[in-house]
């Protein structure tokens, strides 16, 4: 099967990660949304990442895998909402299968160490490669929340930048298959669809929805 041959390889890759004692160093470790206020993990994590192997650092819970997570933003301040392909798409983890959700998060692999910002610079790249934004359609990008939840066996080993990422004139593509359906939806709407019950929320799109209303 060549959708598991894919998953295996890519647990087979080098990882961003940071040791938590680093990085939980001047800031409480709690499960929660922290703002860029509160905290400054995106310093800690250029300062202190390493390397390791996917497939060990999933399961190593002294470090955690840090996860660009991109909501973008249409001009009239739409948020950019998907749902994630089922099993039998390229969905990477097959834990995220058919949830909604607001932000696009991808692991930062070891080619991404030659970039000044490894978090912040890969962020444009990575979303040209998934849903096919370009420099130009770009209006804005900013760190405006880290999300560190330690309820669940994925969210133990992984820290989420959210960036925020303004936009114009930009019209997803999405053709790998990971990602099912997309749109841009007012903020209004899209908690109307949250509280319909229709689909799974990702967790961590259930945990900035209610600080996202404040940037819209």
């Amino acid at each position: 099967n060549t959708m598991n041959q894919i998953i295996q390889d890519k647990m087979k890759k080098e990882v961003m990660v940071v040791i938590n004692t680093a990085l939980f160093s001047n800031t409480p470790r709690e499960s929660k949304v922290y703002t860029s206020d509160e905290a400054d993990f995106e310093k800690q994590i250029l300062e202190n990442y390493e390397f390791m192997v996917r497939g060990e650092a999933e399961e190593n819970r002294n470090y955690k895998q840090p996860i660009p997570y991109s909501i973008v933003l249409s001009e009239k301040n739409e948020v950019f909402v998907y749902i994630r392909g089922g099993a039998d798409s390229a969905a990477g983890d097959t834990r995220l299968h058919e949830k909604l959700s607001i932000g696009v998060g991808w692991h930062l692999e070891r080619e991404e160490e030659g970039l000044k910002n490894p978090l912040k610079d890969g962020l444009v790249r990575e979303l040209e490669e998934e849903v096919g934004l370009k420099n130009e359609n770009v209006t804005d990008i900013f760190p405006i929340w880290y999300i560190n939840d330690d309820r669940n066996d994925v969210g133990e080993v992984h820290i989420g930048v959210s960036y925020l990422v303004k936009t114009k004139n930009f019209s997803p593509i999405m053709e790998d298959g990971e990602l099912a359906e997309w749109e841009f939806m007012s903020y209004d709407v899209l908690m109307q669809l949250v509280k319909s019950g229709k689909y799974n929320v990702e967790t961590w799109t259930e945990l900035l929805l209610p600080v996202l209303k404040e940037y819209i």
